[in-house]
């Protein structure tokens, strides 16, 4: 039997992120309203980090008091701010219902983690907001949800315009297309692996 591999993207941007595959809930940006027929579905939510555009405080006091069955894991930042269920840390697998969720440092400007997981034998990966993969485990993958921020070639044109903020360099605390390609390249199962890219810049990708 094939089991089907499902998800759906309920935000993937610097306005709230969100993306549910199968019965797993990434980060939860996004207003309640966004993902609340979800939630029926959902028995596990993973948390990557304390920016608000991934938890969104409202949402997880929604989630808190009307889905209080679904567990949460976070990191311990995570946790200080918004009380999780289990607090995991980076090298330490999370076995918990069918799953063994693996958290990796992911560098940023806070403490984020990225996760793998096996479903019915796949290998999943999801990651976002980071600047590097070099701690993500060095497996195959049949599912990759990954960052693909920025092109580098767009961003080496910019470096001395003025947008009003410093896009330059909060662009390089993320994951850029051709850095989050090279890992696809060399870690996808077969050519057919699917590779899910987030967090796209608006202006920049």
């Amino acid at each position: 039997m094939i089991h089907k591999l499902k998800y759906k993207i309920y935000g993937s941007s610097s306005k709230g992120n969100s993306v549910q595959i199968n019965d797993v809930l990434c980060d939860i940006g996004v207003p309640f309203k966004q993902i609340e027929e979800a939630l029926y579905s959902v028995n596990y939510i993973l948390l990557t980090h304390t920016h608000s555009d991934h938890v969104k405080p409202a949402t997880y006091k929604k989630i808190r008091k009307l889905f209080p069955n679904i567990k949460i894991i976070g990191n311990w930042e995570v946790s200080r701010k918004y009380p999780c269920d289990i607090i995991c840390n980076a090298g330490y697998p999370v076995k918990i219902g069918p799953y063994t969720f693996n958290p990796f440092l992911a560098p940023h400007n806070v403490l984020v983690y990225g996760y793998t997981w096996k479903w019915w034998g796949q290998e999943i990966i999801y990651v976002t907001d980071t600047y590097s993969l070099e701690n993500a485990p060095d497996i195959e993958y049949d599912w990759f949800f990954v960052e693909a921020n920025h092109d580098e070639r767009k961003m080496q044109e910019i470096n001395n315009k003025n947008y009003g903020y410093d896009a330059y360099s909060g662009a390089m605390r993320h994951l850029s297309t051709q850095q989050a390609q090279a890992f696809y390249y060399s870690h996808r199962r077969t050519l057919d692996s699917p590779w899910i890219r987030l967090h796209k810049s608006a202006r920049f990708y």
